[in-house]
């Protein structure tokens, strides 16, 4: 008996098996006036009978069944869309639908029903026809395909992120033919196909929009992964885009690069950055391109930003002057340089516009405590950090793009840099590292951890190799060797240059009752809104206006206080509006205000961390955002695992009830999250600038 049983149980499972690896030939959903109809072919491979279509609407579970018509060996129904909504749909709807179609399968006398999605991955092929976006008495019908089943769906008022359909976008080859610079290089579309392709160049500064001459052309489209493959080639000119920009009169600037891809069935382009090139540090990436008007000359150099390595195109400015002087310079830089070794000039910058980060006040250390020190710091004469600089002596300033700025840059036995060093550079070119003998050090903004910074600082990275990097914990120092690949013997525990200031006994007790809201500032600059910045600001604004949260700030009787970067400033309005003290990140000084509040939320910013080294509670706040990998702010997996000094929250509600226990611990920093912090941070004191100091001495002595 039992022997029957197992064998019964082996087939079914046998069966089972067989249909989950089964693919069917192919199914269709095309729209005509306000029908959309559905057809599918099942596979002849095992006996199978067709039981009926049905959509299952996913916040009630409901099944709308309907019958199938089978022409010419397919089956097919048809709804009409308009009628569904007014009979199926409640008022004021925010709802989803999936399609499903149910097959009862014969395989070895054994009789096995499924309910299965109109999914991409149980048929070979896939096409539409007319599906697109529909409006209907002020609602909005969204078509797409689930992520979780591949199933085709729809939603009502619930706009979907195009963006999903993007497989893979990278550029092949980079090359400078003449006065043109040609980018090549592949795009990949699951199940939607591409209708038109417009590639546009966008300023982060000042919002330059200047549309890019490109083509493209399917090169394949596949049968079972549903993915289409397009050759792209971008031609800039860029003796007409310097000549632009003596017109317009633009300043130093870097433009990004982004495709408007119109997908077949929406209305509004989808938008993705041109980036992953398949070799960063080929010199052949980088040659740079000049353009002389009257006085003045540009530069502008390509080059890679981001996690995914995003193309930008920077833009300097130049006296004529002072590009004859560096002309003349540096084939001599070389034979000069030895008879200024023994001066042991030291070069600290951030950005030349800043003077607030750990360049700076290591720099202020350095003036402070060894004046006897050749010590230099990069600053733009227009920065509003100039005034306060200068106070420190002018003499030991470095005017950016200045023949002294020039030659003290090419003599310097020490370049310590907080960002990638080409941004402190002459024409923000890597290839300019080649005419330095400095040694290089990585003083990075903040803690690792919360930002992939592996395109920008792993060694080797851009063809720039650190001969030391700092770092806080032994923790750290893992994440430096493992995901930046540093040797060990190149990096330093010391803790970070402004800790020494932020550690001070007073700042351990300067809290007020002071909730803050500390957004992470992205790269793709103020200009050009990305999906993930929309929906972070709108999250906070929505947290801000939850009534559960406005009786949790009543009850605590907390001043909200929200800091936005850069990229949110078209949300100022917006966020004025919730009721809260709304400030700008760079215009505040950071540490002062994190030392002034009491509990923090940010989606990932990597102050939390300077934050939680106050042994102040730290919450993550990380609505659920699927897009391009690329455009993923933050996934704690990838980094410090179960590290991070903070609880980590994706819901709304979910956050609250964080606080509302925050708020019934006092506003404590938990045990578990101050062991955490503790690991971050090796020395809880205020001697990193010396620390730091004697490892630099070391490494040049």
């Amino acid at each position: 008996m039992n022997s029957t049983t197992n064998e019964q149980h082996l087939k079914i499972e046998q069966a089972e098996k067989i249909i989950k690896e089964l693919r069917h030939p192919s199914f269709s959903v095309t729209k005509q006036d306000d029908e959309l109809i559905t057809t599918v072919t099942l596979s002849k491979d095992v006996s199978t009978e067709f039981k009926e279509f049905f959509i299952l609407h996913r916040e009630t579970g409901e099944k709308h069944s309907f019958i199938a018509d089978s022409p010419n060996e397919a089956y097919t129904f048809s709804v009409d869309i308009r009628s569904f909504i007014k009979k199926y749909v409640p008022w004021d709807p925010k709802e989803h639908f999936e399609f499903y179609f149910t097959v009862r399968y014969l395989i070895d006398d054994h009789e096995i029903e499924k309910d299965e999605p109109l999914s991409l991955n149980r048929f070979s092929h896939y096409e539409s026809y007319g599906l697109t976006e529909v409006q209907d008495s002020g609602h909005h019908l969204y078509p797409y395909f689930s992520r979780k089943t591949q199933g085709f769906c729809f939603t009502i008022n619930i706009p979907v992120r195009s963006v999903r359909y993007i497989q893979d976008s990278k550029i092949d080859t980079i090359q400078l033919k003449k006065d043109t610079l040609a980018l090549t290089g592949t795009i990949v579309t699951k199940a939607i196909p591409i209708n038109r392709i417009d590639t546009v160049m966008i300023g982060r500064k000042f919002g330059h929009r200047q549309v890019i001459h490109s083509d493209h052309q399917l090169t394949d489209s596949t049968d079972g992964t549903h993915l289409h493959y397009y050759d792209y080639q971008i031609n800039i000119d860029l003796e007409e885009c310097a000549r632009d920009f003596f017109i317009s009169n633009t300043n130093d600037e870097d433009f990004d690069l982004y495709f408007e891809l119109y997908l077949n069935g929406f209305f509004d382009p989808t938008i993705i950055r041109v980036s992953n090139p398949s070799d960063a540090n080929a010199k052949k990436n980088y040659t740079c391109f000049s353009y002389s008007y009257g006085k003045n000359t540009k530069f502008l150099a390509p080059n890679f930003t981001g996690q995914s390595n995003n193309f930008i195109l920077s833009v300097t400015n130049f006296e004529n002057e002072t590009i004859e002087y560096m002309k003349e310079l540096l084939p001599f830089a070389p034979v000069l340089r030895p008879f200024y070794s023994n001066r042991g000039i030291w070069i600290i910058g951030e950005t030349p516009m800043e003077a607030k980060n750990n360049g700076w006040a290591f720099y202020c250390y350095m003036r402070q405590q060894h004046p006897e020190k050749e010590v230099y710091y990069v600053i733009d004469k227009t920065s509003p950090d100039y005034a306060k600089a200068a106070a420190l002596g002018e003499d030991h300033l470095l005017i950016y793009k200045s023949k002294k700025y020039i030659w003290t840059l090419l003599m310097a036995q020490l370049l310590i840099t907080t960002e990638e060093p080409y941004v402190i550079l002459p024409t923000r070119n890597p290839l300019w590292l080649d005419e330095l003998s400095a040694k290089k050090v990585v003083l990075q903004k903040n803690v690792l951890g919360l930002q992939d910074i592996k395109a920008s600082l792993e060694y080797n990275a851009k063809r720039f190799k650190a001969d030391l990097f700092f770092v806080s914990s032994k923790t750290e120092k893992r994440l430096a060797i493992e995901t930046l690949n540093f040797p060990e013997d190149k990096v330093s525990i010391t803790g970070l240059p402004r800790f020494d200031e932020l550690l001070t006994n007073e700042s351990l007790s300067a809290n007020k009752r002071q909730l803050l809201i500390f957004p992470m500032n992205h790269d793709s600059g103020l200009y050009y809104q990305s999906d993930v910045i929309e929906h972070m600001a709108l999250s906070f604004i929505s947290l801000l206006q939850n009534p559960t949260f406005l009786d949790f700030v009543q009850q605590y009787q907390l001043e909200v206080v929200t800091a936005l970067p850069t990229s949110m400033l078209h949300y100022v309005a917006a966020f004025t509006a919730c009721n809260c003290t709304v400030l700008l990140q760079n215009q505040e000084d950071i540490q002062q205000l994190i030392k002034e509040s009491s509990l923090l939320i940010t989606d990932a910013d990597p102050i939390a961390f300077d934050f939680s080294f106050l042994l102040k509670p730290v919450l993550f706040y990380q609505p659920d955002v699927k897009t391009l990998a690329s455009e993923v702010p933050f996934n704690s997996t990838h980094t410090y695992l179960n590290e991070l000094p903070g609880e980590i929250t994706t819901s709304e509600e979910s956050l609250i009830h964080l606080l509302e226990q925050i708020g019934i611990n006092q506003f404590q920093v938990s045990r578990k999250n101050q062991q955490k912090a503790d690991a971050l941070l090796y020395y809880h004191d205020t001697q990193s600038n010396q620390r730091i100091y004697e490892a630099i001495t070391t490494l040049l002595h």
